[in-house]
């Protein structure tokens, strides 16, 4: 530890008076060598570089340094992350260290993007995540971000902080980290910090020299941690501190030495000090059984207070109260919040956690110990010691920085053999070699990337690209013939883009089509693509006959579980085109086939005949049906076998990751500004392209249903902001409201007596007065906060255009005036219009708006003079009547609302087929990027006239 900073450390004054930023201890700066050598090396000064030390030593502040710096000289921050988990737990940091103290409180100015959702701050979500000052990212949606378009020419103006850096080499998932960081190499940064606790001395050097970045190396621990392995006549030892080298020892195992796990759990539980511990369990069902036996010998003696709406499993209640949990991807994520909460407040003795999870956490715990430290292979079939890199990951939970104590890891072996793999992990000091992230295996859904993200347009130059990195390096090395060997890999995949009509090749100049760059955007693979246009093509129609309509006809559950059903039985769960970028649980497919009424009724539509051949497919829509129709835990988890909630979560927010894709791919390729030769072959046909045109949104809502798990009707009450902790309604409470008939907003802030009551017996208002209160105040505030926030962010934006005054008299005016505004707005996008109501002219429609030379767009104007009124379904619906009154039939519609529509609408109009909906807000967002020269006119017109509700996170950014 360091009690000083260096003397060119460039830390500002004010992050030096802020202790969130500089520990200290009797009143001086109190910071890790790691820390200080960062400084050293200039992290406060915009210098590139990777930080190689342990865990424990403070490199996420070492992170937060950089960014604190580049926030200060008006730069942009993206800050990369391995974990979705990680990646909510680095958003909530950044809002508390910088929203107030450095970004005015502009929560538009911090993202968060991962694969379920692109959101800010403000937990609204957003279709331009490079816009933010900090976007916090997983590495996989950073990529995303760019496969269209490439990353930005000039990347001088951003800091780049790279944590668990070292992901470059799993097998996995590295090759798009590798290739996300040529990219990035390629163009260059203003600021670049890796941070890993586990490279080899000879892996950062090479790492840092390929990035061109200065290596701060420092393999000393801050925390003393001690790792014993107890054998049955031996313990093996060895205790890493600072400033020392690590000493082993050996001893004879004393006579009463624990061996169990069960046992030795038990004895570092009976030590003050050494709770909590943490026993790391190779299987899911490990962390129920072991917690199971643990808890059944303990009193029930602590006080659980459920927070409201949180559906808790009652076995993890029971735990709970016997000071036990356990924590594994099979519970919900509001459950593993909850564990996590009681660890960090020191109310869980002992917790159970599967490796994948734990690896992520950083609680005060006291010690740890590993149930087991080997996991079945399934190639090999046999059972194999994890990475060094993952036992140094979970044995580093313990014993760190700010923590009183010091750490202990404790595991067991059986036998000779057993002890010496046990040892080896326990070495501190080695590290695995980093393995090769990109390999011709991998070369499916890389090459796509490459095209698509304008880095070059033959293929010498994307062989070139693909030599170009790390692992290419690696493997000339190690190889004389250099990486030659790859190049039939790169032409078949390249001839596989051709074959499915994401590329074209003339002559040797490669061109993606649209289709391509759709694809690259969406991350599916482009056989999936193909496999839903081919199907949304041949049941288009009858899909369309299950949309809800305003007399009750359609049935959108029918229509959710076939596109569920079509998404897991899609090829991103099989071998077809690579290997499967998703898995459905084994515990689904574990009971075989179960009774399926939806599957038998629904087969004519279902897209993967026959049915029954995929028990995984028609195991998991069916839980998903349960899941997004509302229907209890208890009813959801008896469904199929042993499954439990988490697992349907994770299904329904996989199968929402796909469709929403899927919804962006239809929506590009049957743009009317796409000409036919342009897109598949199957929606050629002008009569099948609008057939599945006009399923791009309703899709793209039924994702969001099977994400949330929840019924249609009640899906628009989830944006309500409760402004309290937690901001939003769980599911539970949303079920509760749409049970007493609260699903509209009319119903919810309603403040007479019957509508109160049926709000405090929905809310349970005997343990939570307060909520059916806040529940009313947020259906008041609904659009009026949502309208506030975009009109205070937009006249920001327009300011330096000069579109101040037309923005703020698009919010602001109503009737007549209305008409005004929006007419002064077309007029500052240069967008030719034609007014068509007028005296004598009873049931015109307002405008005839004209982009490019595509058909006019009909346009009617809708407002209520209240804020927080809306208008109705009949009122957004009149623009099709009159657009047939002046002959315009077959031309697309829309209803421009202001201030906002009623709730109930978007799900009602899908069944139109040419009539767009959108409110002022939106707008406002699309005028905004015509103008600042993000989209383009042929993406706003496809935008305007794809049916549905048109939201602005819709909305395509160029760069």
């Amino acid at each position: 530890m360091k009690s000083a900073l260096p003397l060119d450390h460039g830390l500002s004054a004010h992050l030096l008076n802020n202790a969130l930023l500089m520990p200290r201890q009797a009143g001086e700066p109190s910071i890790t060598d790691a820390q200080y050598d960062a400084l050293a090396a200039g992290v406060a000064r915009g210098e590139n570089m990777l930080v190689s030390a342990p865990t424990s030593t403070g490199k996420t502040l070492i992170g937060w340094w950089g960014v604190n710096a580049a926030l200060a000289a008006g730069h942009r921050v993206v800050y990369l992350v391995s974990y979705r988990a990680l990646a909510h737990q680095k958003f909530e940091e950044a809002q508390r260290l910088f929203l107030e103290a450095v970004l005015q409180g502009d929560r538009s100015s911090i993202v968060c993007a991962t694969g379920d959702s692109v959101e800010d701050a403000s937990g609204r979500k957003t279709s331009a995540p490079l816009s933010a000052r900090i976007l916090i990212a997983t590495y996989e949606k950073f990529l995303g971000c760019l496969s269209t378009g490439g990353p930005p020419r000039d990347l001088t103006d951003i800091c780049f902080v790279c944590d668990e850096i070292q992901l470059i080499g799993e097998k996995a998932r590295g090759q798009n980290v590798e290739l996300l960081l040529t990219l990035l190499k390629r163009s260059r940064w203003g600021q670049f910090i890796g941070l890993s606790a586990v490279l080899s001395e000879s892996d950062a050097v090479a790492l840092a020299d390929w990035l061109e970045l200065k290596l701060v190396r420092n393999p000393t621990r801050e925390k003393t941690l001690t790792i014993e392995c107890r054998a049955p006549d031996k313990t093996v030892c060895v205790t890493s501190a600072p400033a020392r080298d690590p000493n082993w020892s050996e001893i004879p195992a004393p006579r009463q030495q624990q061996l169990s796990p069960l046992g030795i759990i038990t004895e570092m539980a009976a030590n003050a000090a050494r709770r909590p511990v943490i026993a790391f369990c190779m299987k899911v069902d490990e962390t129920l059984s072991l917690a199971g036996q643990i808890a059944a010998a303990r009193p029930a003696t602590r006080h659980v207070e459920v927070p409201a709406g949180l559906d808790l499993d009652e076995t993890l209640l029971g735990f709970l109260r016997k000071g036990v949990a356990f924590h594994n991807a099979e519970l919900s994520e509001e459950e593993r919040l909850f564990v996590e909460t009681r660890l960090a407040n020191g109310e869980v003795d002992i917790v159970f956690a599967t490796t994948t999870l734990a690896a992520g956490v950083n609680f005060p715990l006291g010690s740890a110990v590993f149930s087991a430290w080997q996991r079945w292979n399934r190639d090999r079939r046999r059972y194999e010691p994890i990475s060094r890199a993952e036992f140094q990951n979970m044995a580093g939970r313990v014993g760190r920085m700010g923590q009183a104590g010091d750490g202990r890891v404790v595991l067991s072996a059986n036998g000779v053999g057993e002890l010496h793999a046990a040892t080896r992990l326990m070495d501190l000091a080695g590290q695995d070699e980093l393995g090769s992230g990109i390999t011709p295996e991998d070369f499916g859904p890389l090459v796509l990337q490459i095209l698509a993200g304008k880095l070059c347009n033959r293929r010498d130059e994307a062989f070139k690209l693909l030599a170009s990195t790390l692992s290419a390096a690696r493997e000339i090395s190690r190889n004389t013939a250099g990486v030659a060997h790859w190049r039939p890999s790169l032409d078949a995949q390249v001839n596989r883009l051709l074959t499915l009509g994401c590329v074209i090749e003339t002559g040797q100049l490669l061109t993606v089509t649209a289709l391509g760059e759709a694809v690259a955007r969406s991350g599916l693979k482009p056989e999936t693509a193909i496999y839903f246009i081919n199907n949304l093509a041949r049941f288009g129609s009858a899909l369309s006959n299950l949309l809800p309509s305003v007399n009750g006809g359609g049935n959108e559950d029918d229509l959710a579980f076939v596109l569920a059903h079509a998404a897991l039985a899609s090829p991103e769960y099989g071998l077809e085109g690579g290997r499967p970028t998703r898995v459905i649980h084994w515990r689904v497919t574990e009971p075989n086939l179960v009774s399926n009424p939806l599957a038998r009724r629904l087969e004519p539509l279902l897209f993967a005949q026959p049915w029954m051949g995929n028990v995984g497919a028609a195991n998991g829509a069916m839980l998903l049906a349960d899941w997004f129709s509302g229907q209890p835990r208890q009813q959801i988890e008896d469904r199929v076998g042993s499954v439990r909630l988490g697992t349907v979560q994770t299904i329904g927010r996989d199968v929402a990751w796909i469709l929403t894709g899927i919804a962006e791919i239809v929506s590009t390729i049957t743009s009317p500004s796409l000409a036919e030769e342009s897109k598949p072959e199957p929606i050629r046909d002008p009569i099948a392209s609008q057939a599945v045109r006009r399923l791009a949104r309703v899709i793209r809502r039924q994702a969001a249903r099977i994400s949330a798990g929840l019924p249609g009707d009640i899906l628009w009450a989830t944006s309500l902001d409760l402004q309290d902790r937690p901001r939003r309604l769980s599911r539970p409470q949303l079920l509760a409201l749409r049970a007493k008939g609260l699903v509209r907003s009319i119903d919810l802030m309603d403040g007479a007596a019957p509508a109160d009551t049926a709000r405090r017996e929905a809310l349970d208002a005997v343990t939570n007065p307060r909520l059916a209160n806040l529940v009313r105040d947020a259906a008041r505030r609904w659009k009026l906060d949502e309208r506030e926030y975009c009109k205070r962010v937009h006249l920001k934006r327009a300011a330096p255009i000069g579109g101040a005054e037309i923005i703020e008299a698009l919010y602001d005016t109503r009737g007549d005036a209305f008409e005004a505004a929006f007419a002064s707005l077309l007029d500052f996008l240069a967008i030719p219009y034609q007014r068509l109501d007028g005296p004598g002219k009873v049931g015109y429609p307002d405008f005839l708006v004209s982009i490019e030379s595509f058909p006019g767009i009909v346009v009617e104007l809708k407002t209520k003079v209240a804020d927080n009124d809306v208008v109705p379904f009949n009122a957004a619906t009149e623009v099709l009547s009159a657009s047939e009154l002046i002959g315009l039939r077959d031309h697309p519609c829309v209803t421009l609302c202001n201030p906002g529509v009623e709730p109930s609408v978007p799900r009602l109009i899908e069944s139109c087929g040419r009539l767009c909906v959108l409110e002022a807000c939106d707008l406002a967002e699309a005028a905004l990027r015509l103008r600042e020269g993000v989209l383009s006119r042929d993406a706003f017109y496809n935008w305007l006239t794809t049916p549905g509700i048109a939201l602005r996170e819709d909305l395509p950014h160029l760069r």
